[in-house]
Order: structure tokens, then C-alpha cells, then sequence
């Protein structure tokens, strides 16, 4: 026996020190600049990250939320994110000006992009715009012009009106029958929460889908087979914390709010949207394939749709721009 025990006992807890610390260090750095601010649309990074389940894949993640002055394809493509989240139209028009992407999953498979219309104004399809008194964001005008030509209304059937980006009082107030553009499960909630009940037309029902939330890199970094390896282990985290929200959405809500990732949120509301989105991220592909999956045929119809709105000259090779190797891997949960 030693007769020095105490000591070796020191040294060898310093020697299990410094291996925690080199696995620790080990980790591999992931940034993720985030598609919105922080709410349980992004639930799935911040649930993995606080549970441990990117840690328990030897990843780092640091969460950047998006915000004024945000734009995840420079982020990305400058370095200083790893992965960017947005939406399709943003990476299509950056693709379009030079910018090489790759995007290798997509959190929702029907756009919650909507238009939201109060009740009283008897609108349930597009015809039912004629005659309207129509509230445009300020900048969703070309989004809701192709909208409008796509289902056989123009502008001039009805009464437009500018609006702000989240101003909701107009419809309140009863000053606009219709609002454009809209998320499905953010402000047909606050809305109705404020005594005014609402009809919701998805414009993915009718000609405009898209994959939004979509997770993109850079062409160049996504070329090298470590940094795919990387991705997958991410996904399989993310995927881990989805599955969850999947079976009790309104909790896991409820959870969000409670950890006070962002101050502003309502409860009421985001129990709506949790329990609204899952409704988004699955259909008969996501059940086939799992959550996550991208799908190119909707990507073809958003390609198209943004060259409609010029903010594209034309429509990009998608083979090249998509994969599904990272979410085959990952091999997500079917929902």
C-alpha cells in the first residue's frame, strides 16, 4: 500500500479531471442561427440542448435567435453559423445570386403561412375575397398578389390596406375583413383572444407550399464526410426532443414558456401553436419516412412560386441544392 494514499488519490482525481475535460473539449462546436425568435416553433434545439441530448452526441451547440438584423444565409455563408433555419424562398433567392447552399431538412411539410380572416366575413376560399377589405403586410404585397392571380382574384377585387408587420388591431377593430400574410398557429390565436373568432386558409392549400424552417449549410463545409457525420448526430438529437413534443405538445408548451427562453410569450398561445404545428410537421411522407424529411415536389412548387415573385430569375437545380442523406441516416421518428 502507498504511503502516500491521500496524495494518489489527488493525482488520480486530477488525471480524471483532465480526461472529462479533454472529452468536454472533444465536443464538437455546432452554431445554429435560428428561423424566429425563441418560441416552441424552435422547441426541438432548445429542449435537446437543455436535456443533454446534444451533449450525449458529443456535440456543443450554441442557439443564436433570429431577430432584427438577422439574415442566416450570410451567417452561414460567412462562417459564423454552422446551420441556418428559414425559410425556402430566402435560401432559393440567395441560390439564385451565386450562394451555395445545401439544405438537408425541413421542419414543416405544410407551410403555416396563411391568411387569416374574421369569421363574420364569411370568407372560406379565395373567391370569398371579392368585395373584401384585404390588410397587406408591408412586405408580403408580391407573396399576396400571386396568392390572389393564383386563384382567380386580383387586386382590384378588393380593398387593400398596408399593415404593419404584426399589426392585429385593424382586424380587431373590424376595419379589415382579412389579413395577409399570417402564421396558422400565432396570430389567429391572439386574436381570437381577443373576442374575435377567425377562419384560417393555409396558402399551402392552394398553390403556395413550402418547407419552412428549413436547415441549410454551406455547399462547401457540407462536402466534407465529417461534417455530415456531425449533422446527423444533431438531427438525432433535435429529432429525440420533436418525438417528445410529439406526444404531449400542449406540456412541453408549457414548458417552454415556464424556462423563459423569451420573455414574451403567452401560454395560451403557444399551447395553440404546439398543438396546431405538429399538425404542419407530419402528413403521409413524414409517416412514411419520419419527421423532418424533405420533400423535393414541394420544393418545385415554391421554386416556382418565387420566380413568379421575382425574388428568383429561375428555378435552381434542386438535386443539387437538397439532400436526403443526413435525415436517412438520422432515421427520425415517424409521426
Amino acid at each position: 500500500m502507498s504511503a502516500y494514499p491521500f496524495r494518489n488519490a489527488l493525482i488520480l482525481g486530477a488525471a480524471l479531471a483532465g480526461l472529462h475535460g479533454a472529452a468536454a473539449s472533444a465536443a464538437t462546436p455546432v452554431t445554429v442561427v435560428l428561423g424566429y425568435v425563441p418560441d416552441v416553433e424552435s422547441f426541438g434545439a432548445y429542449y435537446a440542448k437543455a436535456k443533454g441530448y446534444f451533449t450525449e452526441e458529443g456535440l456543443d451547440v450554441t442557439l443564436i435567435p433570429a431577430g432584427t438584423g438577422i439574415d442566416q444565409v450570410q451567417m452561414v455563408d460567412s462562417g459564423q453559423a454552422t446551420i441556418g433555419i428559414g425559410g425556402p424562398e430566402q435560401v432559393l433567392a440567395a441560390v439564385d445570386k451565386g450562394v451555395k447552399l445545401k439544405v438537408f431538412a425541413s421542419e414543416f411539410q405544410t407551410s403555416p403561412v396563411s391568411m387569416t380572416c374574421r369569421k363574420d366575413a364569411n370568407v372560406a376560399k379565395p373567391a370569398d375575397l371579392k368585395g373584401k377589405r384585404l390588410g397587406v403586410k408591408q412586405n408580403a404585397e408580391l407573396f399576396a398578389k400571386l396568392f390572389l392571380s393564383k386563384n382567380g382574384v386580383s387586386m382590384s377585387d378588393v380593398t387593400p390596406t398596408t399593415i404593419g408587420g404584426s399589426d392585429i388591431s385593424l382586424i380587431i377593430a373590424g376595419k379589415i375583413d382579412c389579413m395577409i400574410t399570417t402564421f396558422a398557429f400565432n396570430e389567429p390565436a391572439l386574436i381570437e383572444q381577443a373576442g374575435v373568432p377567425v377562419n384560417v386558409l393555409r396558402l399551402g392549400d392552394y398553390g403556395l407550399n413550402a418547407q419552412t424552417d428549413s436547415y441549410f449549410v454551406k455547399g462547401d463545409w457540407y462536402a466534407d464526410a465529417a461534417n455530415q457525420a456531425t449533422l446527423v448526430k444533431y438531427m438525432k438529437a433535435e429529432g429525440k426532443a420533436w418525438d417528445e413534443f410529439f406526444k404531449d405538445p400542449a406540456g412541453l408548451s408549457k414548458w417552454f414558456v415556464d424556462q423563459a427562453f423569451n420573455d414574451g410569450l403567452n401560454v395560451e398561445q403557444q399551447q395553440f401553436q404546439g398543438t396546431t404545428q405538429v399538425k404542419y410537421m407530419a402528413d403521409a411522407v413524414t409517416a412514411d419516412k419520419g419527421i423532418f424529411w424533405v420533400n423535393p415536389k414541394t420544393w418545385v412548387e415554391t421554386a416556382e412560386n418565387t420566380v413568379a415573385t421575382g425574388a428568383a430569375k429561375a428555378v435552381p437545380d434542386l438535386t443539387a441544392l437538397l439532400t436526403d442523406d443526413i435525415m436517412e441516416k438520422a432515421s427520425l421518428a415517424k409521426h
